[in-house]
């Protein structure tokens, strides 16, 4: 039951990522030089964390144990949804900041 409320809360927290993102990408706020550099700070931190994610999901499942392929879909799941919420995480503090 708590795993359960777990998950919820955590795809609750990836939709409100989704959303801040959205709405700074969409919306005015990105278009001047302030946005452009937020966006590119933010997108600069976390590309770069994909491949090296997936990377050690690779190393994990070749040296240490075998994933089978539902634990290997919902560890990519969990890096990408993750990265989403870190993008709007720091896009909403480099807003404050800026």
């Amino acid at each position: 039951m708590l795993l359960a409320i777990l998950r919820l809360v955590y795809v609750i927290i990836f939709f409100v990522a989704v959303f801040i993102s959205l709405k700074f990408e969409l919306g005015e706020e990105s278009k001047d030089e302030r946005g452009q550099s937020i966006s590119n700070k933010s997108y600069g931190i976390v590309f770069p964390l994909i491949p090296l994610g997936w990377f050690l999901i690779e190393l994990y499942d070749w040296f240490i144990q075998h994933l089978d392929y539902e634990t290997y879909k919902l560890a990519i799941w969990f890096l990408i949804t993750g990265l989403m919420i870190l993008h709007a995480s720091i896009v909403s503090v480099l807003k404050r900041r800026y």
